[in-house]
């Protein structure tokens, strides 16, 4: 016989620390079962296909998959959002746990809803034949850690309050893809990264970031915005100037984590007095010690 498994449920979007618990508390209850830990969670999320817009998601979907298993699932399943999950009850949503994928228990927050319209809790799952646990949220400053306080965070450029609500930066990532060189002709040449549709962006404005490039963590200062010292583009981009780093990284991934807000984006009255406010941000990146 097949070995059965506990299941995390849930979408998971940023894997904070209350999804942490969750899939702590899965981990461990397999262990203890001798069963096989998991995570279930959607490709897309279920608000796209409901109300036809999902909100900015935190991470990719690489990304969710590997922090899930970081976490402690052993196995990320990763189910479509479409009609037919819509249509799906609750039963038959606790069915296909059952039966497709060898669910024997369960756990998740108190407040996971799942099948049509969202009308099942977690006692259905219970009263489906699930062994089912429920996880307390987990609270910060007196508030409860979701995925949604964490985009508020992350919008307003409190990146610093959003890594202690993920437990981790919050980070972007994607291949480095040509800019339109203006740090180059100021002595200070960025990577600019290429950011997925969709995806959650700070505040516009400067910060002090770690750059995980070709397996190298380097310091560097960031900004996200439109460089309106040079343009009135309204086209928002992620270039980071990496210190003490040489060469070029056309075509490699990288992943930029926010450490700290240090100032909001301005225009200049010309390129020397923002290669001098560049000096500046370098200087405070450098001092940064967090």
């Amino acid at each position: 016989m097949e070995q059965q498994r506990v299941i995390a449920l849930g979408f998971f979007d940023g894997v904070h620390r209350g999804h942490q618990a969750i899939l702590r508390t899965a981990s461990a209850l397999a262990a203890e079962k001798g069963m096989q830990s998991a995570a279930v969670t959607f490709e897309s999320h279920p608000r796209a296909y409901v109300r036809g817009r999902a909100p900015d998601m935190i991470s990719t979907f690489r990304r969710r998959c590997a922090l899930l298993q970081e976490a402690g699932a052993s196995l990320v399943i990763a189910l479509p959002f479409d009609r037919r999950m819509a249509e799906t009850s609750p039963e038959e949503f606790a069915d296909l746990l059952k039966e497709r994928y060898r669910c024997a228990a369960v756990v998740c927050g108190e407040n996971f809803r799942f099948g049509k319209n969202a009308a099942g809790k977690p006692e259905d799952l219970s009263r489906f034949g699930l062994e089912t646990h429920t996880v307390p949220p987990v609270t910060y400053g007196g508030r409860v850690i979701s995925s949604t306080y964490i985009r508020e965070c992350v919008r307003q450029g409190k990146v610093g309050l959003a890594r202690r609500l993920l437990g981790r930066p919050f980070a972007l990532e994607g291949p480095i893809v040509g800019g339109f060189q203006v740090g180059r002709t100021l002595g200070y040449p960025t990577v600019n990264l290429c950011v997925d549709d969709g995806i959650l962006l700070p505040r516009r404005g400067v910060y002090v970031t770690e750059a995980l490039v070709e397996g190298k963590r380097l310091k560097a200062v960031t900004n996200v915005g439109t460089r309106p010292t040079f343009t009135d583009a309204d086209i928002v981009s992620v270039e980071s100037y990496l210190l003490d780093f040489s060469g070029d990284l056309y075509g490699e991934a990288i992943q930029v984590g926010f450490l700290k807000f240090l100032r909001p984006e301005r225009g200049f009255a010309d390129g020397d007095a923002l290669r001098e406010q560049i000096g500046e941000d370098i200087r405070q990146a450098l001092a940064y010690r967090g």
